[in-house]
């Protein structure tokens, strides 16, 4: 009895270690990627360009985000239950016809602000965020199915090709044809079209749809989850991209340009990460949710252990190199803006944990709690923007948008006690975790504080902080892994 539980858990720990390592391929080489492209453009492009290339980039995040991302997260919520009832054509179909209106809803936002606009390069800017849009979106819902059903590996060939493709293309419109910034769009738009053909062809997630299947209930259900899931995904896109209107009205276009590209820069190295963890995670945390809510919580807390244990050190090492990251890759222009870095990296990682909060209040459907919740923190976030970047600068806004992360924690928190509870034990582990990591950073800047460290030096410094950590905590960051297996 006891080898076949042992085998059982060997078995579980191989697939979580097998999809993890090929969701981080398939992530790691578009980040890889990240970091050539941005330090090459932004020596090339100046900030002014980069502020425009923000504000349109981010308007369309917003359009993206009320009129597809709802769908996308109706298909994370439904497609184990219409799997069940082998009723998946009927899910498929009803969201193609709704992707349909939101396609026209775009074009005509689109066309009304191409109009209005006077300079040509937000026109360019327009034009092709346009096509990204609605191409990236039918991507995204592809992919969202691909990993629902498992294909780790199909994923992983995607995503690295397409990224490097992007790439190449984006080099040669810009240092051959001379291409102005729009190149860093128009390069998508003519690879995710080549992209989505080839998927219509060979289709391997194998979606079907069928117009005939079009219903008013199956409609009415994702509409109304989708509603709620809209205000809830557009409140935690103002927590996260707010600042740059903001920065703009206060402050000018080139502090957005700055502010804008060492937040992408930033986001490249940790949020990477989260997606890899929450994409191995998602498919059995979902079905847990859908199946055993009651006892999700436990399920939660040991997913929770490992982020914590895996990601505070992460966090801490990403931000003490933060001045060395930005003069590496961003161009001399972007650079004084390495003093964020560790608040963006503090506010993607507590997001992350907020993630876990919010798939339980969505399957508990207590969508109204946690839409006002996530309405209030954004409110919140853009009330704090105003003051302090009025007050201080720009550069205050990374820090609002960690504050409101802290405080949107502390909110769920109140209404979901279990998730965050930990025993003494546990306790006394994350203390001598912080203890650790507050020791590292305090040697580390007494060594940059009175030694002129060259790089080389410092990442030698940093790879003895990880080894150190890795040995203390041996034990426990083997014990955290298992115990999601069991």
């Amino acid at each position: 009895m006891k080898d076949k539980v042992f085998n059982e858990m060997s078995i579980k720990s191989y697939s979580f270690f097998k999809d993890f390592s090929w969701y981080f391929l398939g992530s790691i080489i578009p980040l890889l990627i990240g970091f050539i492209k941005t330090p090459v453009f932004t020596r090339h492009f100046n900030k002014e360009a980069y502020g425009y290339l923000g504000l349109v980039t981010i308007t369309f995040s917003y359009l993206g985000m009320i009129l597809f991302s709802w769908i996308g997260s109706c298909i994370w919520r439904y497609y184990n239950k219409y799997k069940i009832n082998n009723n998946l054509k009927t899910l498929y179909t009803n969201l193609i016809f709704l992707y349909i209106i939101a396609f026209f809803l775009l074009f005509i936002a689109s066309i009304l602000w191409y109009l209005s606009a006077d300079y040509k390069l937000v026109k360019q800017l327009i034009f092709f965020s346009f096509f990204q849009l609605i191409l990236n979106q039918l991507f995204l819902f592809y992919m969202v199915v691909i990993r629902l059903k498992g294909k780790a590996v199909f994923y992983t060939f995607f995503q690295s090709i397409r990224a490097l493709l992007s790439l190449i293309v984006a080099l040669i419109l810009v240092f051959i044809y001379q291409v102005n910034i729009s190149a860093l769009i128009s390069s998508l738009v003519l690879i995710d079209a080549m992209v989505i053909i080839f998927l219509t062809i060979f289709n391997p997630a194998e979606i079907n749809f069928n117009f005939k299947l079009i219903n008013k209930e199956n409609l009415i259900e994702l509409v109304s989850y989708g509603s709620a899931g809209l205000i809830i995904n557009i409140g935690f896109l103002v927590i996260a991209s707010s600042d740059r209107y903001i920065i703009a009205w206060l402050s000018s276009l080139e502090s957005v340009g700055i502010y804008d590209q060492v937040y992408k820069i930033s986001q490249l190295s940790l949020v990477a990460l989260v997606t890899i963890y929450f994409n191995t995670i998602n498919p059995s945390l979902l079905k847990v949710l859908e199946s055993n809510y009651e006892n999700s919580v436990q399920h939660i807390k040991k997913h929770i252990a490992v982020f914590i244990v895996y990601g505070l050190p992460i966090v801490t090492y990403l931000s003490l190199f933060s001045k060395d990251i930005a003069y590496i890759f961003l161009g001399p222009e972007f650079r004084p803006g390495y003093s964020m870095m560790p608040f963006i990296f503090l506010a993607a990682y507590l997001h992350g944990i907020s993630n876990f909060f919010e798939l339980r209040l969505k399957f508990s459907n207590k969508l109204k709690r946690l839409g006002l919740t996530v309405v209030i923190m954004a409110a919140l976030n853009v009330f704090l923007n105003y003051f302090f970047v009025a007050s201080y600068g720009y550069k205050l806004a990374a820090v609002t948008t960690a504050i409101t992360y802290i405080f949107l924690i502390a909110a769920f928190h109140f209404y979901d006690r279990n998730i965050l509870a930990i025993s003494k034990e546990d306790s006394i582990e994350l203390f001598k975790i912080i203890f650790i990591l507050a020791l590292q950073v305090m040697a580390y800047y007494v060594f940059v504080q009175y030694f002129e460290l060259k790089t080389f030096l410092k990442i030698f410094i940093g790879l003895l902080f990880v080894l150190a950590y890795i040995f203390i905590f041996k034990n426990l960051l083997l014990k955290t892994i298992k115990s999601i297996n069991t």
